[in-house]
Order: structure tokens, then C-alpha cells, then sequence
């Protein structure tokens, strides 16, 4: 039975349940400027909800070569990987799953939608220059998928000609390069960058029961390599009006195990992007994008010089327009009025009873700042053409008790799509499933003490026909109800030169669906994970050390397959030869931990790399 979740955001305050969630930002103490949360710019202050900010300097600071790597740790994210470099990794945010986690990139929906995760592991880190990470619920702006939260990558704004060489364990070899300039009324900013590993056997899997995984032996090594650029350039017509266009692009091949084990692949983002302020009360904005995930699968014996046969080939496109029109009512009065359209598209040898579907969606959102008090209110209608209409709806309130501490607390409700896979795919789909919908809300405190940043929060997240795939039947099936709840805590303290950061989520996501598996906790999800960082400057000499850990975690919906938990060190140290030339070398899992995120598949041994940068002060 379809849910019309239509709920007024005015009646919001009265869905505010007891429970609790925080918004803080990670290690930066400075005030960073967010746009995800509220489709708007908003200092980290204003912001109502919890936000994470991964920015370049981390990115090259902690040496990072996949996207997977960089949120790995991070407050509130699970993340599991299928052998290393290339392979497949899904992100899991506040217990919500893979697929309940809508991912922008520059303001352009990204990911499969056969499949309806986004190919982080395929995503080039040296393309990204910073990652909003919005946790909790953003249906009521963003529309599908964005049951756990909004993950937005931002692309290079390169300044000057800058590149970096390096290389490392498993023939891994790393190079790019970018470029940029700017005048006051245009700019324009070129990457590229190349990445190869040989990389390792991703996979001990068995050919038959009680085997599983990749169900075949292939104790080879599984290679992956990426090449990608990408480019941004915009151009002020006025002090009222300018456009921006951003371009991602990334193709090469993947190997991993199984009946399937090598895939081409080709990842492409565009937008166009124009801003018109008719006057200083209003400003418009119209957006125009397009994404391509494409694959296409081979199998490549690995004993015999045999070509490559063909086995399947997924080509999926999301095209986005969307207008939002901006009104400063006064100087505490914002009021946002919207409209998107996503129109998903699939081309693929295997045979789907559908290829295409839109939706639209209009919202709008209004923020209001009374004294210490500040209030974020929206509601959004999504006309899907497959599942019809839908409303969601939130509410978010931020008191500053002092100049130093701050209480939040807010409530939304969310909801997703099936995929074309859950719906579609021969063999293994359902085409009776519903659509997932949500109810969530959060309460949690933040502040500054001397020199330490921290907050403390938690949540609950109720989802009605949660999809799972059921083994016994090999199809995908709506569970009446999952309930997750969560505490998340984190820290940061620079002092000197020393620098500090620490995080911890635990998690309690539960089946609460009548039958044998009820009070079962949800596959693949670790209760407990966290970080915790430590860096210290030397004159020219950046040296850090990070800890990531994460407990047990089911891997299956009976809970009968208990993958252990991990804890991994990873040492960077770094060299200023000059104020523009750096070396980097650096150890990841320096324990040389034999660990798993997911049951068969394995991950890397103690690796090292050895990077040297030059970028433009």
C-alpha cells in the first residue's frame, strides 16, 4: 500500500518526538560557509542540522586517494568496500542505507539508477575541492533518496599551475596536475589526474555453498585505473547576474572476482549554473545538469589469454533543472521558493519493463532569526511519475543559549524511490514494492569551551517499507518498519601547533517488523565507530596520525554472519622543502590489521606511498 506522507511543515513542531541529534562541524573551527543545508549560503552558525565539512587542505593533508578513504571515520558514516581501490563501496549515513543517500555534485544529482547507489570508489579524489556532508533528513528540499542525508562534492577551483607525483605499495602510481586564473568579472580552473594500481586479491570467496561472496576462486590480483579531469569557468555579466559552468569526467577500468570481473567505466557530471539579483531583496537561480554512470562488464578468464567477453552493459542518465528564487523579506527573513525536475533515463542490454521516469518537485522554506532564536520551517510536494504524489516536510529550531553554546533540535520526514533494479531487474526484483518513507528527529547541544569545539547529539529515524533483498526468495522486499537510533559526539582542539579531532557514533538500527527477524539489527550497519586524529607541526614538518575503528557488523537480514570489527592507524608525515614544494610519505594501516567490511571481500595489507606536490602560495 503507497504512503502519502504529506506533512505540513507547520505541523512539524508537533511531530518533534524525544530524542536527540547535533550539528557541529568537524576539526575547522573557523567559520565555513555551507550550502547544502538550507540550498543557500549560511555561515556555520546559522546552520540548523548536523554538517560536516571535508575541505582540499584535508584532503591533501591526510594523503587520501579515494573518496571512500576520506569519509571513512567520519561522524555518523559507515562505509564498507568490496577489495580496495576501484571496488565497490557503499555509504551508509545515521543507519539509513546505501541507496537513502542523495549525493550532488556541484548541485547535480550523481549516482546509478539501476542500482540507485553512487559509485564513490569511482569518484576522483583529486577532482573534489571540498564535501558538504548534511546528516539527517533533506527531503523537504532535496525530494527521493535523501532519507539519511546529503553528501555534495564540490570541484576543483584550482589557483595558479599546481601538480603532484607519487607512488607506492601494490604498483600503485598517482599523478595531476591543475591549473587557474581569475579577474575580477571571469575565472576558469583546469584539472586532470591519472591513478593505477595493481592492487590485490579483493576476494576469497568460495565457488559453491556454503560459499559466497564473489561464488568463484580467482586468487589474482585486481588491478584498477582512473583517468579524469575537470574543469570549472564562469563569467560575471554584473554586479546582478553571472553564470558558471563545471564539468567531472572520469573513465577506466576496474577488475575484481566473479562470474563478471572487470568493468569499463565512465562517470560524467555537467552543469550550468546562471544567478540573477532583479533587485537586493531577490535573486534567482537556475540550474542545469546532467549525469552518466556508465559500466560495461567483461569476463576476463584469468587463467587462460582468451579476449574478453561481454556480459553486460548499464548506461544510466539523470538530466536536472532546477529554478530557486531567493526573498530577503528583512534582515532575520529568508523565504526560498522552488521547483526541480529530475528526468532518469536507462540503456542497458539487459532487458528492464521500464527505461524512464521523471519526477517534480516544488518546495519552499522559510527562515526566520528572533533574538538568540533562529527557525528553519519547509515543505516540499514531489510528483513522481511512477509512484505519484508525495509530501515531506521539516522543522529546525537553534537557540544560543550563550555566545558559546548552542541548543538544536528538529524533525523531517523523507522518502525514496525503489530503484530500477528493486523494480525491474529479471530474475531478482519485485515491481509490487512501495516507495520507503521516514520520520525523523533530533536534539543535541554544541558549543566552544577555550580552545575545544564539540557537540553532542542523537536521533531517531522510524522508516515505514524499508527495502531489503530477502535471500530466501532472491527478491527485494518492503519491511513494515526499521527504527534506528544514534548518538553522535565529536571534537576539535588546536593548540600551537598541536591539533586534535575525535568522533564517536553509536548506533541501534533495528528491525521492528512482526515475525522471526524482529528486534534483528540491520545488516552491514556497525554499532559503534569513530575517530581519532593527532597532528603536530615541526617548523616545515606536518606530522599526523588517525585512528579509525568500527565494532562487528552483520551481513546478512537473519543476523547469522557476524563480520568482525577493526581498528586502523594510519601515519602521514610531510616536508616543506620550500613554501611551495612538499614530500609525503605516508603508511596506512601501519598495524598491518587484517580486517573486512564486508564478509569475504578483503582489505589492503600495511601499504605505503610516497607523494611530492608543488602548489602555488
Amino acid at each position: 500500500m503507497k504512503h502519502h506522507l504529506w506533512r505540513g511543515a507547520f505541523a512539524a513542531a508537533a511531530g518533534l518526538c524525544v530524542c536527540s541529534t547535533g550539528a557541529a562541524a568537524d576539526a575547522d573551527s573557523s567559520e565555513q560557509v555551507i550550502v547544502t543545508a538550507a540550498r543557500i549560503e549560511q555561515s556555520e552558525s546559522q546552520v540548523i542540522g548536523a554538517v560536516s565539512v571535508i575541505t582540499r587542505q584535508d584532503i591533501e593533508q591526510r594523503g587520501a586517494q579515494s573518496v571512500q578513504e576520506l569519509l571513512r571515520g567520519s561522524t555518523g558514516i559507515d562505509i564498507t568496500n568490496n577489495g580496495g581501490l576501484g571496488k565497490l563501496s557503499n555509504v551508509f549515513m545515521r543507519g539509513a542505507d546505501a541507496e537513502q543517500v542523495l549525493v550532488l555534485v556541484d548541485g547535480v544529482r550523481l549516482g546509478s539508477i539501476t542500482s540507485g547507489t553512487t559509485a564513490f570508489e569511482l569518484v576522483p579524489v583529486e577532482q573534489i575541492e571540498r564535501i558538504e556532508i548534511v546528516r539527517g533528513p533533506r527531503s523537504s528540499l532535496y525530494g527521493s533518496d535523501a532519507i539519511g542525508g546529503v553528501i555534495q562534492i564540490f570541484t576543483r577551483r584550482a589557483q595558479g599551475p599546481s601538480f603532484s607525483v607519487g607512488a607506492g605499495s601494490n604498483e600503485t602510481y598517482e599523478g595531476s596536475a591543475s591549473f587557474g586564473m581569475s579577474s575580477p568579472d571571469a575565472w576558469l580552473s583546469v584539472s586532470a589526474s591519472y591513478l593505477e594500481t595493481e592492487g590485490f586479491n579483493s576476494c576469497s570467496g568460495a565457488p559453491f555453498p556454503p560459499g559466497g561472496g564473489c561464488f568463484t576462486i580467482e586468487p589474482d590480483r585486481d588491478a584498477f585505473d582512473s583517468t579524469s579531469g575537470s574543469l570549472r569557468a564562469g563569467y560575471r555579466l554584473s554586479d546582478r547576474a553571472d553564470f558558471e559552468a563545471t564539468a567531472l569526467y572520469a573513465k577506466g577500468t576496474t577488475e575484481f572476482d566473479g562470474f563478471t570481473n572487470e568493468a569499463d567505466f565512465i562517470q560524467r557530471v555537467l552543469s550550468l549554473r546562471t544567478r540573477v539579483q532583479p533587485s537586493e531583496q531577490w535573486r534567482l537561480t537556475l540550474l542545469a545538469g546532467q549525469s552518466r554512470d556508465k559500466q560495461d562488464n567483461f569476463f576476463d578468464d584469468p587463467f587462460l589469454d582468451d579476449e574478453r567477453v561481454r556480459t553486460a552493459v548499464f548506461e544510466t542518465e539523470k538530466r536536472t533543472l532546477s529554478l530557486q528564487s531567493d526573498f530577503t523579506l528583512s534582515d532575520t527573513q529568508v523565504l526560498t521558493l522552488g521547483v526541480d525536475y529530475v528526468d532518469d533515463r536507462v540503456e542497458s542490454t539487459t532487458e528492464y519493463n521500464a527505461t524512464a521516469r521523471d519526477n517534480v518537485g516544488v518546495f519552499g522554506q522559510y527562515q526566520l532569526a528572533l533574538g538568540a532564536h533562529q527557525f528553519q520551517l519547509s515543505a516540499r510536494h514531489d510528483d513522481n511519475e511512477q509512484f505519484g504524489g508525495y509530501g515531506t516536510g521539516s522543522f529546525g529550531w537553534r537557540w544560543a543559549l550563550s555566545p558559546n553554546l548552542s541548543l538544536m533540535a528538529a524533525w523531517g520526514s523523507a522518502f525514496g524511490a525503489p530503484t530500477f533494479n528493486d523494480l525491474y531487474f529479471p530474475g531478482f526484483s519485485n515491481p509490487d514494492l512501495d516507495p520507503e518513507s521516514s520520520r525523523s528527529c533530533e536534539l543535541g547541544l554544541e558549543g566552544r569551551l577555550g580552545f575545544v569545539q564539540w557537540s553532542v547529539s542523537a536521533f531517531e529515524n522510524r522508516v515505514d517499507d524499508l527495502i531489503v533483498f530477502d535471500v530466501a526468495t532472491s527478491t527485494p522486499n518492503n519491511l513494515n518498519e526499521a527504527r534506528i537510533r544514534g548518538i553522535e559526539t565529536q571534537a576539535s582542539a588546536s593548540l600551537g601547533e598541536w591539533g586534535l579531532s575525535l568522533g564517536y557514533t553509536a548506533l541501534d538500527p533495528r528491525n521492528r517488523s512482526p515475525g522471526p527477524m524482529f528486534d534483528n539489527i540491520l545488516p552491514r550497519r556497525a554499532r559503534h565507530s569513530g575517530h581519532f586524529e593527532v597532528s603536530r607541526a615541526f617548523g616545515p614538518v606536518d606530522a599526523r596520525a588517525r585512528l579509525n575503528a568500527q565494532s562487528s557488523r552483520y551481513d546478512d537480514v537473519s543476523n547469522s554472519i557476524r563480520v568482525g570489527g577493526y581498528a586502523t592507524v594510519d601515519l602521514v608525515l610531510e616536508y616543506a622543502l620550500t613554501p611551495e614544494w612538499s614530500v609525503q610519505g605516508k603508511i596506512a594501516n601501519a598495524l598491518d590489521r587484517d580486517y573486512r567490511t564486508v564478509r569475504f571481500f578483503n582489505q589492503d595489507d600495511r601499504g605505503y606511498f610516497l607523494n611530492v606536490r608543488y602548489r602555488p602560495q
